[in-house]
């Protein structure tokens, strides 16, 4: 696996690479590092799929409101490395904060049609403003064919796609299904800040929404959201943040399923001090 520390050196080491044959397709996976089995199924996903696979590891600082947040996120560079070798990673880009943002770099703002300033947007002010920045800058370094994002982070992935046709970009989106922790609790770099015991008894988000999933089936969703909510707040040290149906597309609540419509429910519940997201496509 190659590690490559400087934005210019990338761009001409793939530009090689297709100068070398016009068949080559290059796969993205931009993380933040704390890798785990998730981010796993994306690279996996990738060198299936594509001749090469990039995987960027960036502790992007923009789209952090609390500064407290960014400082506790996990950075253990050695044991991603040793997972993206297990994984048949090509190419790992590994910048400093000059090569993502250079010093002329102005940082844009991107018109997301309201959408960073709902659910997750409004919990945590230019996040997603900060996410655009830092995806529109890795997709202008390699020029992926395709990049490749979790589920778990629906909201996100929602945003990334307006991006994509915001800036025109030549970029399939390929979406991974979430990846689970034994009893169910959906992988994330936080979850190292549970105790195992944490760990294991928030397995209660995913039982709710999978209850919740069925009992669309036979009440209204407004009863299956209010029973959710009834459920995860008897939960001893839970607190909800958010509990919303929501658009696929467009990140706006939905009252009632239509069928027309492809619903998720999205949920972040605070749990020993951690913001744990999760959701579920109705």
């Amino acid at each position: 696996m190659h590690i490559i520390k400087s934005a210019k050196k990338l761009t001409h080491y793939v530009n090689q690479l297709r100068a070398n044959d016009k068949n080559v397709t290059i796969g993205l996976v931009p993380t933040m590092g704390a890798l785990h089995l998730g981010h796993a199924s994306l690279i996996d996903a990738s060198v299936v799929a594509n001749t090469y696979t990039v995987c960027s590891i960036f502790v992007n600082p923009t789209q952090f409101g609390d500064a407290g947040d960014l400082d506790k996120y996990p950075k253990p560079i050695e044991k991603d490395i040793e997972l993206l070798m297990e994984h048949k990673c090509d190419i790992l880009f590994l910048p400093e904060y000059d090569q993502v943002y250079p010093e002329n770099y102005v940082h844009r703002e991107f018109d997301l049609a309201g959408m960073d300033f709902k659910i997750e947007g409004a919990s945590r002010p230019g996040h997603f403003q900060g996410v655009c920045n830092v995806v529109a800058r890795f997709f202008e370094i390699v020029h992926p064919d395709v990049a490749y994002f979790g589920q778990k982070d629906l909201q996100q992935t929602v945003v990334v796609k307006r991006l994509v046709k915001l800036l025109n970009f030549p970029i399939q989106l390929a979406i991974v299904p979430i990846k689970r922790e034994p009893r169910g609790l959906a992988m994330s770099s936080r979850n190292i800040r549970l105790s195992e015991k944490g760990k294991n008894n928030a397995a209660f988000i995913y039982k709710a929404l999978h209850q919740l999933k069925e009992d669309v089936e036979e009440m209204s969703l407004q009863d299956a959201l209010a029973k959710a909510k009834q459920f995860i707040s008897a939960q001893k040290g839970a607190r909800i943040d958010y509990l919303l149906a929501v658009d696929t597309t467009t990140l706006e609540e939905k009252e009632k399923l239509d069928y027309k419509t492809e619903v998720a429910v999205v949920i972040v519940v605070e749990y020993e001090g951690v913001r744990l997201l999760d959701n579920i496509i109705l």
